[in-house]
């Protein structure tokens, strides 16, 4: 797969970063829950925010729908990690659980989120949840163009 980058599955959003290093040591699974949100907009307003925060970073992205999970770099991985709750915080939450997952591999080869579900994209588009592979060019082309 190419890396030249932003891609965006819809329902999944995933986006390469064309400026990560090419040894990918590090993917971090992040669920931000903003424990004190009175309704689901503020949950989301707040996890947005956290998520907008991520897209800026040096490392690839894929939002789910429970968590979001970054590759890259071990030690901007974890900074971002460390972030994503003063974020949250920023946002509003006076009380935010942050649940991680962390797979590390210090020699690099890193089995990305791209060679585990990057095969589904086909699944998922036929259920509502992604566009289809073949449809990910041209939301490449519109983030472009609104970018």
């Amino acid at each position: 797969m190419s890396w030249e980058g932003p891609e965006r599955w819809r329902g999944a959003l995933f986006v390469a970063a064309p400026e990560r290093s090419e040894t990918m040591e590090c993917a971090v699974a992040i669920q931000v829950l903003p424990i004190d949100a009175t309704c689901d907009e503020e949950v989301c307003r707040i996890v947005d925010e956290v998520i907008a925060y991520l897209e800026t970073l040096p490392v690839s992205l894929f939002v789910g729908p429970f968590e979001t999970t970054i590759e890259g770099d071990y030690d901007t991985c974890l900074d971002a990690l460390k972030e994503c709750q003063l974020v949250a915080a920023r946002a509003g939450a006076r009380k935010v659980m942050t649940y991680a997952k962390v797979d590390y591999r210090p020699e690099g080869d890193l089995l990305t989120t791209e060679r585990k579900v990057g095969k589904y994209a086909e699944v998922n588009a036929a259920s509502g949840l992604a566009e289809a592979p073949s449809s990910r060019s041209a939301s490449l082309a519109a983030a472009k163009a609104v970018a």
